[in-house]
């Protein structure tokens, strides 16, 4: 005999989630660090050279003269010469008023003149063993300054950027729950 039963066939619900992941980012822009370094200054101060030369004693021993002394080595020889003369015509003039000594004053005078003429010309001065220059060196130093002027240190610092992205849970149905009722042998309704 068939006993009716029910049977019962369930599904279960199947759920699925679609899920993004969520993002977080840090970007760490990169800092500046500004140094300037100043040039030093450097000043160098040559001192001056003073270099004296004084060839006046040279100049001199050689018969080279400046021109005031040329003027009054003049002057004196000038001086000196016309003195001489005075003093030949002088004497020219009392030998040719001796008539009396019977001396041919004329011709005496001219050939003591001419033998004179071929007596004179340039005679170089004396040669000195002593150059006669003085050289004088006045050195005054060097003088060197430096100046450090350092550094400058400029930091530019830049805070961290951070960006977060939320992720998401998207829940959906794989397969919705189900309950099936059979009722499996038989008629409710039957006798017996």
């Amino acid at each position: 005999m068939q006993i009716p039963h029910i049977q019962m066939q369930s599904t279960f619900a199947r759920l699925g989630l679609n899920i993004s992941k969520p993002v977080h980012e840090i970007k760490q822009p990169q800092a500046e660090m500004n140094l300037r370094q100043k040039p030093a200054t450097l000043s160098i101060e040559q001192g001056s050279i003073i270099l004296n030369i004084d060839s006046s004693q040279a100049r001199a021993n050689i018969g080279i003269m400046t021109s005031v002394e040329f003027s009054d080595s003049s002057a004196s020889y000038g001086k000196q010469k016309a003195l001489e003369a005075i003093a030949e015509k002088s004497q020219e003039g009392d030998r040719l008023m001796k008539i009396y000594t019977k001396e041919n004053a004329i011709a005496s005078i001219g050939r003591e003149k001419g033998l004179r003429a071929l007596e004179g010309g340039y005679t170089p001065p004396a040669t000195s063993m002593d150059d006669g220059v003085e050289i004088n060196v006045d050195l005054k130093p060097t003088v060197i300054n430096v100046q450090r002027n350092g550094m400058s240190i400029d930091p530019v610092t830049r805070p961290p950027e951070f960006s977060y992205t939320a992720g998401k849970v998207e829940p959906y149905m794989i397969q919705y729950n189900s309950l099936k009722i059979d009722v499996v042998g038989g008629q409710l309704d039957q006798k017996m």
